[in-house]
């Protein structure tokens, strides 16, 4: 792991895999549309940032056919599924490792540049890793209206902690939102974007991502002294008790293309 904003704790291991299994049920859909929309093809080559459990990855490798390549990289490679030769599975950190240059006709990364305090230097890393003609696609969240939903207690407050980011400093919760001003200032061309809410309930793609994600976060919460052990059992019961619905966060997507020379 690079640090301790990546890692997973031995015991939350499995929690972690359904999780990512759950985003990728719930999320993957729409990327793979953004994706043919923007002309998708054989032959070209790709970098997913980010990749979790490569599900997005492994869909590339098989759109971009024997003549592509697919450059698959996280921080912690152990929910990689298995993916096709031309998918290069590597571990890296892109706010230390190198990136190569004009290398990419496509770079994607998802839910991932809010959690990194060097994110708006990380996506001129993204923008240079292009080449020119190639696409840009960041997915990333907006959690200011999310966090101010009507929930009951001791959940709201569980809910407003991990919403806002209260127990980790570098994360920002509405990156999204300032996706649209970052592609302008690279100077992209044709940028577009996308966003929507969902109804989040347990047992669903929709909701468990963030439900699972809970179940890893509230041992953090009980330790920044917001809620005690009790109540934070007391949170999971409530989103699991039967009929619970709430809404989503914003998901948001912007791609864009850039230029050619």
């Amino acid at each position: 792991m690079a640090d301790d904003r990546y890692g997973v704790r031995d015991e939350e291991v499995e929690i972690e895999r359904n999780r990512l299994e759950m985003l990728a049920e719930a999320r993957d859909p729409r990327t793979r549309r953004i994706l043919d929309s923007i002309g998708l093809s054989p032959g070209w080559r790709c970098w997913e940032l980010g990749a979790g459990g490569g599900t997005v990855s492994a869909w590339l490798g098989k759109r971009v056919g024997p003549d592509g390549t697919v450059w698959s990289t996280d921080v912690d490679l152990q929910f990689h599924r298995p993916v096709l030769p031309n998918v290069v599975v590597e571990q890296h950190d892109v706010t230390s490792d190198p990136v190569p240059e004009s290398a990419f006709d496509l770079v994607h990364t998802r839910a991932v540049l809010q959690h990194l305090p060097e994110r708006d230097q990380v996506i001129e890393k993204l923008w240079n890793a292009l080449v020119p003609g190639g696409w840009l696609l960041v997915e990333d969240g907006a959690f200011a209206s999310f966090a101010e939903q009507t929930l009951l207690e001791p959940y709201a407050t569980v809910h407003r902690a991990m919403a806002t980011g209260a127990t980790a400093e570098w994360r920002d919760p509405n990156f999204g939102v300032r996706l649209p001003g970052r592609f302008r200032d690279l100077g992209a061309a044709d940028i577009d974007m996308t966003g929507n809410v969902w109804a989040m309930r347990s047992g669903e793609p929709g909701g468990e991502w963030w439900f699972l994600a809970m179940e890893r976060a509230i041992p953090r919460i009980v330790q920044a002294g917001l809620v005690t052990a009790e109540e934070g059992q007391t949170a999971l019961a409530q989103v699991r008790a039967p009929g619970f619905v709430m809404m989503s966060s914003l998901s948001i997507a912007v791609w864009g293309r850039k230029p050619a020379k």
